[in-house]
């Protein structure tokens, strides 16, 4: 019994005693060591860093507002509204001369601009009229009057002046010749057949209208008049 139990507790020793010495090669798959790890040889693959949270706003939050560009960034301008730009820059309305005259100061005293309105003259060595020439018999002028206002023409005037154009019917009068042909085909348009196109020698004045800072109503009224003027022109420019 005793030597039974020597030889247990030997073989005990002897098997600790193998498994301390072999043991680590002994577990190892088909008997196959490993080869050692070279830590200057490892890459990582498929590694990024990680992105920084951003915070989730709630929906209700407000808006990130932005900073302001600095001084000298250049910022595209808004479009001005009619008013604002009538403050910024004058008005000429013209050349006027003979009826057209008359209706367009009517019109400007109407607005009561007072010392907004002012006017300047401009003479021409030579001009164009549009006119009916005079009648051989003062007795038909009533006659072409009548046609005339039938005709709905009611800015026109008669020549009083003795000589070759008296009792001729001046329909209007313009700086050039362009200006004139294109009436004369507004009035041939209206049924004014015996309307013609003239050269003026005289020197010839005519009236130009200059308003400055006109506000908007002024603005409206000025295209709705310019509607009924014929070759008269209305440009903005700056103030003096």
């Amino acid at each position: 019994m005793i030597r039974s139990i020597f030889w247990l507790v030997l073989l005990l020793n002897i098997a600790l005693f193998a498994y301390l010495q072999w043991g680590g090669r002994l577990t190892q798959d088909n008997g196959i060591l490993q080869p050692p790890l070279n830590p200057d040889q490892i890459k990582v693959l498929g590694f990024s860093p990680p992105a920084p949270h951003s915070p989730v706003l709630p929906a209700s939050a407000p808006a990130p507002v932005a900073l302001s560009a600095p001084s000298s960034a250049v910022i595209a301008s808004a479009p001005v509204s009619t008013s604002a730009a009538a403050h910024s820059a004058c008005l000429e309305w013209g050349e006027f001369s003979g009826t057209d005259l008359t209706r367009a100061t009517e019109h400007l005293e109407g607005l009561k601009l007072g010392s907004k309105l002012t006017q300047r003259e401009v003479e021409h060595s030579i001009g164009y009229w549009v006119y009916i020439p005079p009648p051989k018999k003062h007795a038909e002028l009533d006659a072409k009057i009548k046609q005339l206002k039938k005709l709905g023409v009611k800015d026109f005037f008669v020549v009083q002046e003795k000589g070759k154009w008296h009792d001729a019917i001046s329909l209007n009068i313009f700086k050039t010749e362009d200006m004139a042909k294109k009436f004369l085909d507004h009035l041939k348009a209206k049924g004014v057949k015996s309307a013609v196109m003239g050269e003026r020698q005289t020197r010839l004045k005519f009236t130009v209208f200059s308003l400055k800072n006109p506000d908007a109503a002024t603005l409206s009224k000025l295209a709705e008049w310019q509607k009924d003027f014929t070759g008269i022109e209305m440009r903005s420019l700056s103030c003096n």
